[in-house]
């Protein structure tokens, strides 16, 4: 039986991505979205507003059948990194997205969270990309100049996913979230839910970006977003619990740990 996978947020760079690598797997993969999308990553698409009240009874009518929710939609104009301030409609959404889950007995709820939930203390990744204010042993490793590895010369100092140390109130939020979808299995609402701290995905799926220096070693490859998905989505409904981890790839200089129960070590 293929499984079926609805994802939020489908007009955007991440859950295009992830959209196309499940489609091309086999995988049945409906896009909600608000703007237009991309037809190619998708089985079929829906429009929804779900910072809308009514959205929630239209998402869980989406849901009959679904097995796996992926949880991306978010204003990143409104809420980012960079943007020093928080906006309520994304909670929204994303409640209107979790309750939706609950209500039509979805399995699994994927909650796209954001490496920016435990780097409070790596400058290198704020707005103002300060590599000089980071602390050893991040500095050297994230710095393009040296030759320290710290996922191979110190690996018990890779960040964990489970730490809370935000890095803005958009850190904040995505923690928020972290802590509603835990909340949701604890209370047997949702048999499997996982929150991923997404780092860097882009459209092209280059290793560096113009303008942040220091991309590479936060970067997720779309191949790895996908294969990530995919175990969740194959091996959730017999992993029943709570699951953190970091979604990025196994970069030279990386400073997250990434091994996780779904694919193990990198």
């Amino acid at each position: 039986m293929t499984e079926k996978i609805l994802i939020t947020g489908a007009e955007g760079t991440v859950g295009a991505a992830a959209g196309k690598y499940l489609t091309e797997e086999g995988f049945e993969v409906v896009g909600v979205g608000l703007e237009e999308c991309d037809e190619t990553c998708y089985t079929r698409i829906h429009s929804l507003d779900l910072t809308e009240s009514s959205s929630k009874d239209k998402l869980a009518d989406l849901l009959e059948d679904v097995d796996t929710v992926f949880h991306l939609a978010w204003n990143l104009s409104r809420e980012n990194f960079d943007t020093e301030s928080s906006w309520e409609g994304n909670m929204k959404m994303f409640e209107n997205a979790l309750e939706a889950s609950k209500e039509a007995g979805v399995d699994v709820f994927i909650n796209g969270s954001s490496i920016h939930a435990g780097t409070g203390d790596i400058s290198a990744y704020t707005k103002d990309s300060s590599l000089e204010e980071t602390p050893q042993p991040y500095r050297k490793s994230i710095d393009p100049e040296t030759s320290f590895d710290l996922r191979k010369q110190k690996p018990s100092k890779l960040l964990d996913p489970r730490a809370e140390n935000p890095d803005s109130p958009y850190g904040e939020s995505k923690i928020e979230t972290e802590h509603k979808t835990r909340e949701a299995v604890q209370q047997d609402e949702i048999e499997t839910g996982v929150s991923i701290r997404i780092g860097g995905v882009n459209s092209e799926d280059q290793e560096t970006q113009e303008g942040e220096p220091y991309y590479s070693t936060l970067y997720l490859s779309h191949k790895d977003l996908g294969r990530t998905v995919k175990h969740i989505v194959e091996k959730g409904e017999d992993m029943n619990g709570y699951y953190q981890i970091y979604g990025v790839s196994d970069n030279k200089g990386r400073v997250f740990d990434i091994e996780n129960p779904f694919i193990g070590e990198h």
